[in-house]
């Protein structure tokens, strides 16, 4: 964990203090409330949260006979959940009530209706030369979001109305296509080894690349992008946020397991 009111105040590299050890690779998200999830991503699943040094599992019996299931984000108190069989998609919910989880299925398509926002629990649907956009919850028969842009040339990220466009490029820029389009590019925007996060109510999006150790805080107001470095864990490998909650920003490094 680091405090982000850090960011604003020094040229150092943002330091992490160890929060807690994990003893295998959970995926973990926090919701607005603060609220942790970890989550086993490999069958059989596991999905539950600690309170006053309880374990709490949800019961994920709307997972049987699935074998592939992905966290893909959080949107106010809720987490959400991606599985692909077949051809088949199954969009699922979490959310922590009175010491539960309830876990649900919220939706169901097809793969040829829809793609896929890589990072959010967001879809679009291709309508002539619109792309229409839908939360997990929301069915593409009803009036979606429209935006006029080819979304599958970069990694969407839904935020405030607005649709930010980001990829890789030798040149950093911005650029503020229309009222509800946004480009990023930049040479630390790798597809392969980002990963973003936005605070509920916030003005900023950030993005970790845990390959080059590098933070870009997105001010989506005045489009300025900030770059602060920071120092993770030696052993570790892959970097990815957690969440950030009463300005403190958690992440998850992953390294050697035991």
């Amino acid at each position: 964990q680091s405090k982000l009111g850090a960011l604003q105040t020094t040229k150092m590299a943002l330091k992490f203090h160890e929060f807690e050890k994990l003893t295998k690779p959970f995926v973990c998200a926090q919701v607005e409330n603060g609220t942790l999830l970890y989550f086993d991503n490999l069958k059989p699943f596991e999905l539950f949260t600690m309170i006053d040094g309880t374990r709490h599992n949800a019961d994920l019996s709307p997972l049987e006979g699935e074998s592939d299931c992905s966290f893909k984000g959080v949107i106010g108190n809720h987490a959400y959940f991606r599985s692909i069989r077949g051809q088949i998609i199954k969009f699922f919910r979490a959310t922590v009530e009175n010491e539960q989880i309830d876990f649900e299925k919220i939706n169901e398509m097809t793969r040829s209706e829809i793609s896929l926002f890589k990072h959010q629990p967001f879809y679009f649907v291709e309508l002539s030369r619109e792309w229409a956009v839908y939360h997990y919850y929301e069915n593409h028969t009803e009036e979606g979001e429209k935006f006029v842009n080819h979304l599958s040339k970069y990694d969407q990220y839904y935020h405030s109305g607005i649709l930010y466009l980001f990829r890789e490029h030798s040149n950093a820029f911005v650029e503020k296509v229309n009222e509800k389009v946004v480009i990023v590019e930049g040479p630390l925007i790798d597809p392969d080894v980002i990963s973003f996060y936005t605070p509920p109510h916030s003005d900023s999006i950030y993005i970790a690349n845990s390959d080059q150790n590098v933070l870009l805080v997105l001010n989506t107001i005045n489009l300025y992008v900030s770059q602060i470095s920071y120092e993770p864990p030696a052993d570790s490998t892959n970097h990815s946020f957690v969440g950030i909650h009463n300005d403190i920003l958690t992440m998850a490094f992953d390294g050697v397991w035991g």
